[in-house]
């Protein structure tokens, strides 16, 4: 079983990856319905599931990552599909023991 927090290791064994949920802290949200209000499924509702919070390991919010990627402080993440993203666990690995280098100084 998947463990929040730990690289995903890919089927070929080559590489290990992260996916946002597991560097970004992510916060509670409860479980609610949702209404659609135009469209085609207007009237019709849907159950959006709830979310428990995590901490990331990084320890800053998707919004930050995401701002830190566009600047350039951040790895660039790995597009593995329309709907995956991941992170090299050997770039954040680097990109963590550069901070605490950083933070030496």
């Amino acid at each position: 079983m998947y463990e929040s927090n730990q690289p995903i290791q890919n089927q070929h064994g080559t590489g290990c990856y992260y996916r946002m949920k597991d560097l970004a802290n992510i916060p509670e949200r409860p479980a609610r319905i949702h209404q659609y209000k135009s469209g085609i499924n207007k009237g019709k509702t849907r159950v959006i599931g709830e979310r428990r919070a995590s901490k990331g390991l990084i320890g800053v919010s998707e919004k930050t990552l995401w701002e830190w990627v566009r600047k350039g402080e951040f790895p660039q993440p790995l597009k593995l599909s329309p709907t995956i993203t991941v992170w090299r666990a050997t770039d954040i690995a680097e990109w963590m023991k550069s901070k605490e280098t950083e933070a030496k100084s």
